[in-house]
């Protein structure tokens, strides 16, 4: 698939407004739409750079980290093991855990704090990883990484706040609903793919 292009989004919220925008202009607004987006979970990303070494215990945040959707460490055979389970007491479970016992051994578990994974059992070999993960979108309003299926929603969301600083209330109004309507559009819509869970 595509990806949303700028000029596209110039061209119909110039057209919705009846304005004459052009270049960076409607920036801002772009970027409030993207951030809008990004905070319904519209924006997935996966992050393959980092490893671990035996006795590895955390992994950091990948760029633009909102939520993890699966941590699967891949052996050096390139064989997925099972996605890690977030620990149901937090990083709390955790320390207790690597207090007691932080020999190595099968990584099956993981918690969060200060923008790491913390991994237990520490890893009883050399692993690579795929972090899947929704994310922030930059504020970027030139790279849009959201492809064309959400083109409603992010013309409907820049209308809606170039209407806002213009302060055309009747726009700003029915933009606003249309934007809504699509932002829950795009939510139930989402190609969500069912997360592996460790019975």
């Amino acid at each position: 698939m595509t990806v949303i292009v700028k000029a596209d989004i110039i061209a119909d919220v110039n057209d919705n407004l009846q304005t004459a925008l052009s270049g960076t202009q409607l920036d801002r607004a772009i970027i409030k739409t993207l951030t809008d987006m990004s905070n319904r979970a519209l924006l997935v990303g996966s992050d393959t750079t980092q490893s671990l070494v035996s006795g590895g215990t955390t992994l950091n945040y990948p760029t633009g980290f909102r939520d993890v959707i699966n941590i699967t460490l891949i052996d050096s055979s390139s064989d997925e093991k099972e996605p890690l389970v977030k620990l149901p007491g937090g990083h709390k479970e955790y320390r207790e855990l690597i207090g007691n016992n932080s020999s190595n051994g099968t990584t099956k578990w993981y918690s969060e704090f200060d923008k790491k994974f913390y991994l237990w059992r520490p890893a009883d070999g050399a692993y690579t990883t795929l972090i899947e993960y929704h994310k922030n979108h930059a504020k970027d309003a030139d790279n849009i990484e959201f492809e064309t299926e959400f083109e409603n929603t992010m013309f409907a969301g820049a209308t809606f706040w170039l209407a806002a600083k213009l302060g055309r209330v009747n726009a700003l109004a029915l933009w606003g609903q249309i934007f809504q309507n699509e932002l829950r559009k795009s939510a139930l819509n989402r190609n969500v793919q069912p997360q592996k869970v460790r019975v």
